[in-house]
């Protein structure tokens, strides 16, 4: 990926385990990290750390990818974790049989084939259609790892691509072009802001439905993603960053589980836990 050659958006700026909730800003510092790197990143040794295991086998394969996120370096409260997203190497199809589509500048759509595609594009907005000389079958994973990306660097891809050099490579557990993007944004100044949620009452959940830029205004299309019918499921009803106390939280969001083949997300995210965790990383006890 070509970073000098994005379309940067205006306005773009550079113990026991404590849980919190509401948005808060992160920097993402690996993504899929060795055992080695997780026991530096926990500070505990190594021989207390699992070997990660990205890639679950069988009839339906999928790779996780691990996202081990700290604060933003301007926000003084002092927190690291981890979220995932799930992607895999065939094509995201709905319930309904239609295939979803996506071009060179991330835009997506639905469709039966690629001819009701073209069909329907004609009926769109010119800003909003689908580049049909670009446009192919989304992989599931695919649209959310580009959704963290442009929020993070805040591009608006217009006229120029947003494209990962090999989509593959993150199929087979490989997160090192992801690690580069993130580590040569962060040298500005950049992060994400993320919706932070308890899951089970004592464990910190991130939800990766919705990234969103530093500095963003909390919109009534972010509060719908979050509040909606498959929203964050660990959402605590409120948004301002605060310390989970949990004789005093208010009850989680009540939604279906946000992992339907028809939702936005097809790929959940995941508490920092290894007992819903089928891909157990980080041992139970660095918690």
């Amino acid at each position: 990926m070509n970073y000098q050659e994005l379309e940067i958006g205006s306005g773009f700026t550079g113990g026991s385990k404590k849980l919190y909730m509401g948005i808060a800003p992160i920097q993402i510092i690996m993504v899929n990290p060795s055992t080695k790197k997780l026991a530096d990143f926990y500070n505990t040794e190594e021989e207390k750390i699992k070997d990660p295991v990205y890639i679950k086998d069988g009839d339906n394969p999928s790779t996780r990818l691990d996202f081990y996120y700290v604060n933003h370096p301007e926000f003084h409260t002092e927190f690291k974790g981890k979220f995932s997203i799930f992607v895999q190497g065939n094509t995201r199809e709905s319930k309904a049989g239609k295939k979803q589509y996506i071009d060179a500048f991330t835009r997506t759509s639905w469709a039966h084939s690629l001819s009701d595609l073209s069909a329907a594009q004609e009926n769109v907005k010119e800003f909003l259609r689908l580049d049909m000389s670009t446009v192919r079958e989304a992989k599931p994973g695919e649209e959310t790892i580009y959704s963290l990306l442009k929020a993070y660097g805040n591009i608006v891809p217009k006229t120029k691509p947003l494209e990962l050099n090999d989509f593959k490579q993150l199929v087979k557990a490989n997160g090192k072009e992801l690690e580069d993007f993130f580590s040569y944004f962060n040298t500005s100044g950049a992060g994400v802001n993320v919706m932070m949620g308890i899951k089970d009452a004592k464990y910190q959940d991130i939800y990766t439905g919705v990234f969103m830029p530093l500095k963003s205004k909390v919109t009534d299309y972010v509060k719908k993603n979050i509040e909606g019918e498959y929203g964050f499921k660990s959402y605590h009803a409120g948004y301002t960053f605060t310390e989970f106390i949990a004789s005093e939280a208010p009850e989680t969001n009540e939604v279906s589980e946000y992992t339907s083949s028809d939702s936005p997300m097809l790929t959940a995210n995941v508490a920092s836990q290894d007992t819903d965790n089928p891909f157990s990383t980080v041992s139970e006890d660095l918690f």
